[in-house]
């Protein structure tokens, strides 16, 4: 679960600017502004995170996260205009804002079994940081930068099913 957000996050830091500029013909300026965009729409769901997370629990707050995310990378990559792709990283940026700090706290609720957890999940989703540039960058050689980023989707579709992981389980007796 961890691994498409984290990787729909990551992506955006490795590539947002850089397709900003090759695949809509922006400078490189406005590509900064676009992983601004990004960035401060990451924050924003971070910060407004807490409410929808004790509201609505941690697997309906993951799979709404998802899913903003899906769609916000669709419309990033598809949009025909300048405008509509930064409405796209804003939705974008909405969504991959809990996935990461969310599977952290999922991973940890276990008291005896918290820190091998949090090892594996903290793993998984730093490797997404790690491998995912260079997976989209090989991706990129066939089809674009812009284009290249439709292969997060994949990854963050299995997020969306597996969210149902990240349930609150009751800790067993000892």
């Amino acid at each position: 679960m961890v691994l498409g957000l984290a990787l729909a996050e990551g992506a955006a830091g490795d590539w947002v600017a850089l397709a900003l500029a090759d695949g809509y013909g922006v400078s490189q300026a406005v590509g900064a502004v676009g992983y601004s965009v990004f960035v401060c729409a990451m924050a924003a769901g971070r910060f407004l995170g807490t409410p929808v997370l004790n509201r609505h629990g941690r697997v309906t707050a993951l799979r709404a996260c998802g899913v903003l995310a899906l769609l916000g990378l669709a419309v990033f990559v598809l949009a025909p205009a300048l405008w509509l792709a930064f409405a796209g990283l804003v939705v974008w940026g909405l969504g991959a804002s809990l996935g990461f700090p969310v599977g952290m706290s999922a991973a940890a609720d276990d008291p005896l079994h918290a820190a091998a957890r949090v090892s594996v999940v903290s793993t998984i989703g730093y490797g997404a940081f790690l491998c995912g540039p260079p997976l989209l960058g090989f991706v990129a050689e066939f089809t674009g930068v812009r284009y290249s980023l439709l292969t997060v989707l994949l990854f963050v579709v299995v997020s969306v099913v597996l969210a149902g992981q990240a349930a609150r389980r009751p800790v067993p007796a000892v």
